[in-house]
């Protein structure tokens, strides 16, 4: 009895925990400075939206052809640093997915956008930190 007595307090002791230690990666940025736009893109958003960018209809939405993203490529910067609960059309499709934070850096969200934008969508259009920032301070 004794030792269920104390294995029970261990139990509460770590209760009190209010942050359990396998979510605190959850909670940070993960540092891939060093990973190119494409594999920032293959880490943190093909799960989703797929290596092709397509998406998957009425889950999870296209980034490619996408005319939600290309009318206005900061609802991507938003979504990717604060996610995105609700409902949203893209090419006409209904999409009610959430879509979660990305922990990356500011310069991170620079690469991918970018890399959606020129590589996946063979458009011209930049973003630059300075709209990753206005977004951040705006939202």
């Amino acid at each position: 009895m004794k030792h269920l007595l104390i294995l029970f307090a261990v139990f509460i002791a770590s209760c009190g925990n209010a942050e359990d230690p396998s979510l605190r990666q959850l909670h940070k940025a993960n540092r891939t400075l060093d990973l190119s736009a494409k594999e920032i893109y293959v880490k943190h958003c093909v799960a989703c939206h797929q290596q092709d960018a397509k998406g998957i209809k009425g889950i999870f939405p296209p980034l490619k052809d996408s005319d939600y993203f290309l009318e206005d490529p900061k609802r991507a910067i938003h979504n990717i640093l604060f996610g995105q609960n609700e409902e949203i059309i893209v090419n006409g499709a209904i999409y009610k997915g959430l879509m979660p934070p990305v922990k990356i850096t500011d310069e991170e969200v620079v690469k991918v956008v970018n890399y959606l934008l020129e590589k996946v969508n063979k458009v011209e259009q930049k973003i630059t930190i300075k709209e990753v920032l206005w977004v951040r301070e705006n939202s």
